[in-house]
């Protein structure tokens, strides 16, 4: 099903929805969807489409689906705390410690597949600065398709 749903937003990108289309699947694809902007934007870049603006989309929308995960993360912390949980200070400030001792490092690897993702929830939990986060998944991300464009060109 997924595979059909990945499919259908190719065909729309590359019939009518264009950029738009780019944008949203980089956004789904950031959240605990499976959908791989990986594959997309070899295909868009297989058939033409510029580089630099297929990038632009699907890196903003990569963003804005991890600044999503942040917020569920900064919220969901409440609520589930004071419906099932009750952490201390104690262990709420431990996890804030080890996230600012290597939580910029793990962020870098938000571009990861699979378990990069799942990663940008953690900064949102621990409060972690927003300025930051939005730095080192920017840069992450920016990574990720420098590299895939680096290995489409050497393949093609």
């Amino acid at each position: 099903m997924l595979i059909e749903i990945e499919q259908n937003l190719l065909s729309f990108m590359l019939g009518y929805g264009g950029y738009a289309a780019l944008f949203l699947i980089g956004a789904i694809a950031t959240t605990l969807i499976p959908l791989s902007p990986e594959i997309v934007a070899v295909a868009v870049w297989d058939i033409g489409m510029p580089v630099i603006p297929s990038i632009s989309a699907l890196l903003l929308g990569n963003y804005i689906g991890n600044v999503a995960n942040y917020v569920i993360g900064a919220t969901g912390l409440h609520w589930a705390a004071k419906k099932y949980l009750s952490p201390s200070n104690t262990s709420l400030e431990r996890a804030e410690r080890l996230f600012k001792k290597h939580g910029p490092p793990i962020l870098l690897l938000s571009w990861v597949p699979i378990i990069g993702d799942p990663l940008t929830f953690i900064p949102g939990i621990v409060r972690y600065n927003f300025k930051k986060f939005t730095m080192y998944i920017l840069i992450g991300k920016m990574f990720r398709y420098a590299l895939l464009y680096t290995l489409f060109e050497l393949v093609t």
